[in-house]
């Protein structure tokens, strides 16, 4: 049931963009992955530095 609403709302290009998400999974969730841990690490990074440059004290 749910395939179809998907198939209405999409149209076409919803199937398409679904088989090519299903023939290429691996590499695409490994994309997002690391696109996710780098964001997380860069917001860390950054978290650190204003504290060390504000002599300690948080914001």
């Amino acid at each position: 049931m749910i395939e179809k609403i998907l198939d209405f709302a999409l149209g076409p290009y919803g199937r398409m963009l679904g088989d090519l998400y299903i023939q290429n999974q691996m590499p695409i969730n490994t994309i997002v992955v690391c696109l996710a841990l780098a964001s997380y690490f860069k917001h860390n990074k950054q978290s650190h530095f204003s504290v060390e440059h504000t002599g300690g004290h948080t914001r």
